[in-house]
């Protein structure tokens, strides 16, 4: 390996410590209360050292929406692609069980999502990457998009279909409300609160 890669390793390495320090604070007690200098106790640098990856507290949070997206996809498609194209009901509740195990096994993660799909966009964050985040959450449920075209092609009933995915996610969305209403789902009282994103 040659000195040029080693120091790319690193920062790679140093870039995830950043993001990893902000998801935690994220999580424990909302973005909005977090500052430059906490992040960077939190991932044990520099506050300077910040500053040589991200611009701002801001361009720490859109980077963190962008991976949101990015790992539910991830986890509908390895989901889908284990069920049987012939089944579609099947891969529909599979990857309603995988979205359900998103939201609580990434409390964090869920609710970025859910704010900024209602326009929880805090200020400092440029149009072109509110634009980023937006084509990353809509690629986010290609994997439901492909299952439904599969289900087209074998001739499934277009109605059929509607009914499937509104059952299932309709009742996800119940339950998504619920839990996140729990005491144990504190900063946020719903998913879509944007209280912990919400940036001064």
């Amino acid at each position: 390996m040659t000195t040029t890669d080693r120091r790319e390793q690193e920062r790679v390495r140093r870039k995830q410590d950043i993001l990893q320090a902000a998801r935690a604070l994220l999580a424990q007690d909302g973005f909005g209360r977090a500052t430059v200098a906490a992040v960077a106790q939190r991932a044990e640098m520099g506050k300077g050292t910040i500053y040589l990856y991200f611009e701002s507290k801001e361009a720490i949070l859109a980077e963190l929406v962008l991976e949101a997206p990015r790992e539910l996809s991830s986890r509908l498609q390895a989901t889908g692609e284990g069920q049987s194209v012939l089944h579609l009901e099947r891969r529909l509740r599979a990857m309603t069980e995988a979205y359900l195990t998103f939201a609580h096994q990434a409390p964090d993660y869920f609710r970025l999502i859910s704010a900024f799909n209602h326009g929880g966009y805090p200020r400092g964050i440029s149009p072109l990457r509110q634009q980023q985040i937006l084509i990353e959450s809509m690629r986010a449920l290609d994997p439901v998009t492909e299952a439904i075209a599969d289900g087209m092609a074998l001739g499934t009933s277009p109605l059929a279909m509607l009914a499937w995915l509104l059952a299932c996610f309709g009742a996800l969305k119940t339950v998504l409300l619920l839990c996140c209403r729990a005491p144990s789902a504190a900063p946020c009282s719903t998913p879509t609160s944007p209280v912990c994103v919400t940036l001064h």
